[in-house]
């Protein structure tokens, strides 16, 4: 099968067979954007735990998936709008909850990643700010906690931060020197430095103000009750029996694989709604 342009919706497994579609199952259009090994462009198509865990949740479920890249920063105003059904890779805020019902399925952790040279024994951004002169550059559309937002805009208000489109634009401008590191968990500094061949020149480092936190995706309160269950019932089975582990293991290594998911799943399991 001939995939088109990567700035299409991609249909998942068209052919699936008759005896697993599920009539209440309309497409459903998936967005997602430049997050690292979470979802990047692959020749014409894409590649990504997330694009994987939705494909699995499509096959279990036979619901079909309809991906479509977008910049992150106009990703969840296009589901705000009713534009799309799905979105991946989310942390949980209350504005999404407006709109859509968050099913978690992996950990998360924003590290303070900085070229060696400015990498000192900082436990906190607040430390970083007070006591380090470097410059850094998030992507725009980027959901942080509120303590890491509150060091943010003090970094911009001393003129240290710059907010660009996409973590590919980051990490090219780390990689010329025109800015010293970014806040990206694993999943996406991982794969841009590897890609850059950078991976010796950083350091990656936990700061108090970005905790740890679960991630999953959002399905739109547009969708039927009866199908935002069997999306909540597949994925809390891929949980269960280690589909997400492995999908996460496959782009990250088993050691880092173990890392993000240390103390088990219950609490993700825990937190997937019985009644989405």
């Amino acid at each position: 099968m001939t995939l088109k342009r990567a700035v299409t919706p991609v249909l998942f497994c068209m052919a699936l067979a008759p005896a697993h579609a599920r009539p209440d199952c309309a497409p459903a259009r998936a967005g997602i954007s430049d997050l690292g090994y979470s979802a990047y462009r692959e020749g014409e198509g894409y590649g990504g735990s997330t694009v994987d865990i939705l494909r699995e949740l499509q096959q279990r479920s036979g619901c079909k998936v309809e991906l479509t890249w977008f910049p992150h920063s106009r990703l969840y105003n296009q589901f705000a709008s009713g534009q799309l059904e799905l979105t991946g890779a989310s942390l949980r805020t209350a504005e999404r909850d407006r709109h859509g019902v968050w099913l978690p399925y992996a950990y998360t952790q924003f590290e303070l990643l900085l070229e060696k040279e400015y990498a000192g024994k900082f436990r906190s951004l607040a430390d970083f700010i007070e006591h380090s002169h470097a410059r850094l550059n998030v992507a725009r559309g980027i959901t942080f906690s509120a303590a890491t937002q509150r060091q943010l805009d003090r970094l911009q208000h001393q003129g240290r931060l710059e907010y660009v489109n996409d973590y590919a634009a980051v990490f090219r401008k780390i990689a010329a020197g025109r800015a010293e590191g970014t806040l990206a968990p694993p999943t996406i500094h991982l794969r841009h430095q590897r890609q850059l061949g950078i991976l010796g020149r950083m350091v990656a480092m936990p700061v108090s103000e970005s905790p740890r936190a679960m991630v999953g995706m959002y399905v739109s309160k547009r969708v039927a009750a009866p199908v935002r269950k069997q999306y909540a019932e597949q994925l809390r089975a891929m949980i269960s029996d280690g589909s997400v582990q492995r999908i996460y293991a496959h782009y990250l290594g088993e050691d880092i694989s173990r890392q993000i998911f240390a103390g088990g799943v219950q609490e993700l399991l825990d937190a997937l709604p019985r009644e989405p």
